[in-house]
């Protein structure tokens, strides 16, 4: 019985699997049906968060590339064309970027340098007011008051030769004209366009567009020709005042026809123009440049040095006529600099002009904004101008090759900064901080401000930028601060010329050369 009642149970059971089996076609469809609709939902979901997650991989990557610098971009500014840049104006500023790890972008995309040919600050104002820490600019807003000819030419100052604007100093001019009866004058175009040499009575005292300046008479030749001297000249800092000259070389222009029988008509005697002579084709300089190997700067030096000539004080007196520039412009470069956030974003490299008389002496006659670094017209030329720019790239930390570091550890992020500079590399005075200054921050003793306990965050992120500088210089050497010799006693009626910020920085820097000679220039 138990047999018929499983068999009669396993027939039951079948009967109702065999109704569940009419219905198995209809319910196989919707169940294939429903598990491809959430297979199609899986997949758009899946794509949809791809897509978000790939546009946040993206956002991430250019935060990074923003913040921790691991994609150097520049740009460049010019009224010239891309292809006309590459090939001939800027193709030296492009080669050397590129070659310090620079990618060529535009200003749509994350940058870290602006390269302008053309002065920024009119047209690119609101890219420039609100610049982030790690972006440079290649100019300093207010440095129109040192590199307009004008301004420059008309600066009380015992290195450039008197000027006036005309009409506005007709007067003055004249009386000087009367006391210095030999003097000649060479008429400027205000835009430097034109340059005739003429006696007064041949200039026209009522043209608005032009300013007159005393010609250098009986300058120092070379081989009979005349020439000037182009000194590379970068700006770092202002309030506290930071500048540098390359040392490397110094561009020598000579002009192309001797100077004697002097003709005022024939400017290619007196004036440096394009189609300049250069040093590679002035008989005296060949063997020393081209055989020998020499610099320009040196080349000059050792013919000078055969004339009996001391080079050596010409040069100290370049360095102080730079200087003495950008000491009284600092000023107009301060006030134009209250528009922006920091002047830390900025750097200018300019080419100072100067020319000497028969004995050496020196005379600043203009400072060039974006100086011409094109090979093109001379190709020799090529090697001053990179390596000019790769040291400036130097100094002003634009070739930083901590840039492609990009640990989000804010605590490595600062031990990788302090392995450059940090706060013990900003002791100085020990004598003073350890006894007067221990517990006298306020003091009468202007050095006690520069004692750890004391320093103001101001002053502290300015000397660790200018600590970089100094072991980041490369052949550039510094001219403001001047140079200072070990031990020398603080002049305190000096520092009474200077602001705060240029009065610490130089006590700073006497602090640094009592410790090591390096600092001392």
């Amino acid at each position: 019985m138990e047999d018929n009642e499983n068999v009669n149970q396993i027939t039951e059971n079948q009967g109702v699997n065999s109704e569940n089996a009419k219905d198995e076609p209809r319910n196989k469809k919707d169940t294939k049906d429903s598990n491809a609709n959430i297979f199609l939902l899986i997949c758009i979901i899946g794509v949809s968060l791809g897509i978000l997650l790939e546009i946040l991989n993206i956002q991430n990557r250019s935060c990074k590339d923003e913040v921790n610098q691991t994609v150097s971009r520049y740009w460049v500014y010019s009224a010239y064309s891309d292809v006309e840049n590459r090939n001939g104006l800027l193709k030296h500023v492009h080669l050397v970027l590129e070659r310090v790890g620079y990618e060529k972008s535009t200003n749509h995309t994350p940058w870290s340098l602006l390269w302008s040919h053309d002065y920024p600050f009119r047209v690119l104002y609101p890219n420039l007011h609100k610049l982030k820490p790690h972006q440079k600019v290649n100019h300093f807003p207010g440095t129109g008051f040192i590199t307009n000819k004008v301004d420059l030419a008309t600066t009380d100052y015992k290195y450039i030769p008197k000027a006036f604007k005309l009409p506005k100093n007709k007067e003055d001019f004249i009386k000087y004209a009367a006391e210095h009866k030999n003097a000649l004058f060479v008429e400027k175009h205000n835009q430097h366009r034109k340059v005739y040499l003429k006696n007064v009575s041949e200039i026209d005292l009522s043209n608005g567009e032009s300013f007159v300046q005393e010609y250098v008479q009986k300058p120092f030749l070379v081989d009979g020709h005349k020439f000037d001297i182009g000194v590379y000249v970068v700006l770092t800092s202002v309030d506290p005042l930071r500048v540098y000259w390359y040392k490397g070389d110094v561009l020598f222009r000579y002009c192309p026809a001797k100077y004697h029988p002097f003709d005022p008509s024939v400017l290619d005697k007196y004036v440096v123009g394009d189609d300049y002579l250069p040093t590679w084709k002035v008989p005296s300089l060949a063997h020393s440049y081209s055989e020998l190997g020499f610099s320009m700067k040196d080349a000059f030096d050792i013919y000078a040095t055969s004339k009996g000539k001391d080079p050596v004080k010409m040069w100290e007196d370049v360095q102080e006529a730079i200087a003495g520039v950008f000491h009284l412009k600092e000023k107009h470069v301060i006030e134009a600099l209250k528009g922006y956030p920091s002047g830390d974003n900025f750097f200018e490299l300019m080419r100072v002009d100067l020319v000497v008389d028969e004995d050496l002496k020196v005379y600043l006659l203009e400072a060039n904004m974006s100086p011409n670094l094109s090979s093109a017209h001379y190709p020799p030329n090529q090697l001053l101008y990179e390596q000019v720019l790769y040291n400036l790239f130097g100094v002003t930390g634009v070739a930083d090759y901590m840039r492609d570091y990009n640990s989000t550890d804010v605590r490595e992020q600062s031990a990788a900064k302090n392995m450059v500079s940090t706060d013990k590399n900003l002791a100085v005075w020990g004598k003073e901080c350890d006894t007067y200054c221990r517990d006298n921050c306020e003091g009468s003793l202007l050095i006690c401000r520069l004692c750890k306990p004391c320093i103001t965050r101001q002053l502290r992120r300015s000397l660790l930028r200018a600590h970089r500088e100094h072991l980041h210089k490369g052949d550039f050497r510094r001219l403001y601060p001047p140079p200072m010799q070990p031990g020398a006693q603080v002049d305190y009626k000096h520092l009474e010329t200077l602001s705060e910020a240029n009065k610490l920085q130089h006590l700073w820097y006497q602090g640094k050369c009592n410790i090591d000679s390096t600092w001392c220039t």
